[in-house]
């Protein structure tokens, strides 16, 4: 979160809005800040589980092995949807009726509005529409980071942790959407509170 190279949403923003280094990790402190003290709150208060890990000894990489997984494990179905995010907000912003009307929409309310299309269509595409259409890039780089927590959609980690243990756990799939909503939902309203006074 706090690192303009540290995630997809980042690297664009950070590309697009030209904000020095040092200014990116600054405007992003005091909320990562928050964030690690909330985790550190949640790991005293939720009791704490014994968890057996399965013993791998020695494992093996082959090489036509690695690679077949690799491209066979992408989620294309994932990879196409996010393509044709990018492709569609690529075409709104070239109709004028759309354009003007996010502009409406958008100009004033950066933080809130890229919360709020983070929990639609995620933070990566939010922050690509946003910033085609203000540029306040410091409240869009807030908003679209902070709007990574709340659903599972916010953000594309969330997505593809919550693939990764329904794929192996998957008895697990519904404590782990309770929880991970709740906590995400708590945090993003405290983060949502921070911002109104940075």
């Amino acid at each position: 979160m706090i690192l303009p190279t540290g995630a997809p949403h980042n690297i664009v923003m950070y590309t697009v809005s030209g904000i020095p280094f040092e200014s990116f990790f600054l405007l992003l402190l005091p909320y990562v800040a928050v964030s690690v003290m909330f985790l550190f709150a949640v790991i005293l208060i939720i009791p704490a589980d014994d968890i057996l890990l399965p013993d791998f000894g020695r494992v093996h990489i082959y090489r036509n092995h690695f690679f077949k997984r690799v491209f066979l494990g992408v989620d294309y179905y994932l990879l196409l949807t996010f393509i044709a995010l990018f492709v569609l907000i690529g075409n709104l912003e070239n109709i004028s009726f759309f354009s003007l009307l996010f502009k409406k929409w958008i100009i004033g309310n950066e933080v809130i509005s890229g919360v709020i299309l983070s929990q639609i269509i995620s933070n990566v595409p939010a922050a690509m529409l946003l910033s085609g259409f203000s540029s306040n890039f410091g409240a869009i780089i807030v908003g679209i980071n902070i709007g990574g927590f709340g659903t599972l959609i916010a953000s594309m980690a969330n997505l593809i942790s919550f693939k990764i243990l329904v794929r192996q756990y998957s008895e697990f799939k519904i404590r782990y959407l309770v929880v991970f909503t709740v906590l995400n939902i708590v945090l993003l309203g405290i983060l949502l509170v921070v911002n109104l006074f940075t």
